[in-house]
């Protein structure tokens, strides 16, 4: 059997380990980055100003991660109540320098990453190298061992930051982890990953003709960007049936008459994004649909008609993978109640947008918080005392990801982690110790520049809603992701629901908590003894009963309702809210939906996953 020249080397150098002889070129430094991602060049850059000697590994040339690699130029910004962008510290400083827009360019972005790193004379930066194995003793990391120039290179260190897309040096080091929604029961689901398009010979002047037109539906442009086209992915029929497109987002990059253009629209489904054989598989996919997207859009939208296909990004953008566990894992609940923490390191705003995961269904957008903090807690990897994870695999539940794994996000997480990696060097305590420490805390906050915007916050820890009875339960089912609110937060709880609505809501809440009494036949019975008609108390009663495969038949519609009371399926303040047989509103179909799920414990590695603190 042959082995890959990376096996030869973890081979051999595991021989020397039991031989006891030393490593060639071993070194230490107190701080280790792993990931050239955004996150990744934040913690470095901070450390190193910090004092901090400072090892930024990465697995590419260049640093900038998906924004070099992805053509991923535009940012999701999170703004504060008087409008402005709530991520201070060095993102604004890099952010200053890429023109202070949503858009950037991206070889600015990346020359921009490069001076700030040259500049620092505390830091070391190895590129191109690969990551073979990482040690652990007693609950902490203690080295590790990499590839770079056909070479192995062993670091010790005290602290490490995990900022790598995927969390693959916390997965490597056996930090517990999910993937895809497994904490809602659906471990295979997943965002869809997207061939960023780089086109050419764009006519902006005549784009913007389409654009306030709105022939593709609401669309708006300006000096270098346009967004919106919905209808264009409504009418692009794609070839492969593993793509399809959504509405287009254009940045314009560099200058001219015509315009060069990168294009996020393509959504790529059935693809495992952990698995690298499935992702060239993926991205070869993409390469043969952008000549078909390039003919419908040179036939269809004003501005491309001379349009060409320029290079392609070398990697896809991949949303979602790896979900590392940590210390505290920010949850749905902590989002909604825009909840700011006593150890809140970043703030954020972006609504809960996950995208499209399946062909057959769109994305959605949960619901719309007003402001809300991270917890330094949710940076520190679970079971281990000196790994940190940043960016979009770090420590939040997989719905609460859908907002909190954007760029500026993890950018400011990443100037964070260096700052208490720091304080933990220098003080020598474990970062863990920070977490209860106000002095601490309060100078982190400070040295990010959101510590007066705490104190300024007027929604602070306040829900998004004030009706108290239904409260927890529409949070609870939010958690699951089985109700949405949108970009307005508009859920409907004065309306009614159909039959065939609180069904499905049923079969969805049993499987995602992989309920013991979803037998095969109850999705069958709940489908055919429901129907597309306004939910009545008694119907739900009976629906509630089919539920736990009581034999329905034997009973008259009179007597569901108390059967239903009999088996203790009716919560006492639904009792009290409705007292007699009626149409439901969908907040009294939530509390009884919530109050039935919430009947059967949840196994134990969704406990473990769905770890929602205090």
């Amino acid at each position: 059997m042959k082995r890959s020249f990376s096996q030869i080397i973890y081979l051999f150098l595991i021989l020397l380990f039991m031989l006891n002889l030393p490593v060639y070129g071993e070194e230490y430094f107190p701080l280790v980055v792993y990931g050239g991602e955004p996150e990744g060049v934040m913690a470095a850059i901070t450390a190193a100003r910090e004092g901090i000697k400072t090892l930024l590994i990465m697995e590419r040339q260049e640093p900038g991660g998906l924004m070099t690699y992805g053509g991923l130029n535009y940012l999701d910004l999170n703004y504060g109540p008087n409008g402005g962008n709530l991520n201070k510290g060095l993102f604004a400083e890099w952010h200053q320098k890429v023109g202070n827009s949503i858009p950037f360019s991206i070889k600015q972005a990346t020359e921009v990453f490069n001076r700030m790193l040259a500049d620092e004379s505390n830091l070391t930066v190895y590129s191109s190298a690969q990551l073979l194995s990482v040690n652990r003793k007693e609950g902490q990391l203690t080295d590790l061992v990499l590839e770079q120039n056909n070479s192995p290179q062993a670091i010790s260190f005290a602290q490490i930051i995990d900022a790598s897309q995927d969390g693959y040096l916390a997965a490597q080091a056996g930090v517990p982890h999910f993937v895809g929604g497994a904490d809602i029961g659906l471990p295979e689901r997943h965002m869809a990953v997207t061939l960023v398009l780089h086109l050419g010979n764009i006519d902006w002047q005549e784009l913007a003709i389409d654009v306030k037109a709105n022939r593709y539906g609401p669309s708006y442009i300006n000096h270098d960007h346009a967004w919106g086209f919905v209808k264009i992915g409504q009418l692009y029929q794609a070839k492969n049936p593993n793509i399809k497109l959504r509405g287009l987002n254009i940045v314009i990059e560099g200058d001219g008459a015509t315009k060069e253009v990168y294009i996020n629209s393509m959504l790529i489904f059935n693809t495992d994004p952990l698995n690298r054989e499935e992702l060239k598989r993926a991205y070869q996919w993409g390469q043969e649909e952008a000549r078909h997207v390039l003919a419908f859009l040179q036939k269809n939208l004003r501005g491309f008609a001379e349009a060409e296909l320029l290079s392609f990004p070398e990697e896809l953008y991949v949303r979602e993978s790896r979900h590392i566990l940590t210390d505290y894992q920010l949850c749905v609940k902590d989002l909604f109640d825009n909840r700011i923490f006593a150890d809140t390191i970043a703030l954020s705003s972006y609504p809960l947008d996950y995208q499209a995961s399946t062909r057959e269904y769109n994305g959605f957008v949960l619901f719309n918080p007003y402001l809300y903090g991270i917890p330094l807690r949710s940076l520190i990897a679970l079971n281990t005392d000196n790994l940190l994870v940043v960016g979009r695999s770090g420590g939040y539940s997989s719905l609460a990801a859908a907002s909190a794994r954007v760029l500026p996000t993890g950018m400011t997480a990443g100037e964070a982690a260096a700052l208490a990696s720091a304080i933990s060097i220098k003080e020598n305590i474990p970062v863990r110790d920070i977490v209860n420490n106000r002095q601490l805390i309060a100078t982190i906050q400070q040295k990010l520049g959101i510590d007066r915007l705490i104190s300024q916050i007027d929604h602070k820890n306040r829900p998004l809603i004030e009706d108290q009875e239904v409260l927890p339960y529409l949070k609870e089912l939010l958690s699951w992701g089985l109700v949405i609110g949108g970009y307005d937060n508009d859920f409907r709880l004065n309306a009614e629901l159909t039959e065939r609505e609180f069904a499905h809501l049923l079969v969805k809440g049993l499987k995602g908590r992989e309920t013991p009494i979803l037998y095969e036949w109850v999705p069958g019975g709940l489908e055919s003894m429901s129907a597309e008609v306004p939910l009545s108390r008694d119907q739900a009663a009976l629906l509630l009963l089919v539920a736990i495969s009581k034999r329905v038949s034997e009973l008259q519609v009179e007597e569901y309702y108390q059967t239903a009371l009999n088996h203790d399926l009716i919560p006492d303040l639904f009792r009290e809210l409705v007292p007699t047989d009626r149409l439901l509103q969908r907040r009294e179909a939530y509390i009884l939906l919530t109050s039935f799920l919430q009947k059967y414990p949840l196994p134990g590695k969704l406990r473990l996953y769905r770890d929602e603190g205090e």
